[in-house]
């Protein structure tokens, strides 16, 4: 890409991330708004970035996760490793947590 669609590319962007009109960023910025015109429909028609990639977005698909977990693994030290099944209790967390400062842990 060359630095002139560069320059208008990241006005176009601002635009879009701003939500601001063309002709109001064009007053601001002290830019031409039948230029940012322009080359919006230069770089959107000539194949270049789609509005979704001027404004920085792009299209997703989240899928439902086939394996939710909802244990987890406690690391006491290199030595000591816990995995529950499920997530545990504060009053069981809190024993465990007594029980090492009792043992030095």
């Amino acid at each position: 890409m060359s630095e002139r669609s560069t320059f208008w590319l990241s006005h176009l962007s601002a635009i879009e991330a701003e939500g601001i009109t063309t002709k109001a960023y064009a007053e601001r910025e002290g830019l031409s708004p039948q230029a940012l015109y322009q080359w919006r429909k230069r770089l959107v028609a000539g194949g270049r970035p789609s509005r979704a990639k001027l404004s920085g977005f792009v299209p997703i698909q989240i899928e439902p996760s086939v394996t939710a977990r909802a244990g987890c693994t406690v690391v006491i030290d290199a030595q000591l490793r816990v995995e529950c099944a499920t997530l545990p209790g504060v009053d069981w967390l809190a024993a465990l947590s007594a029980a090492l400062a009792e043992r030095g842990h």
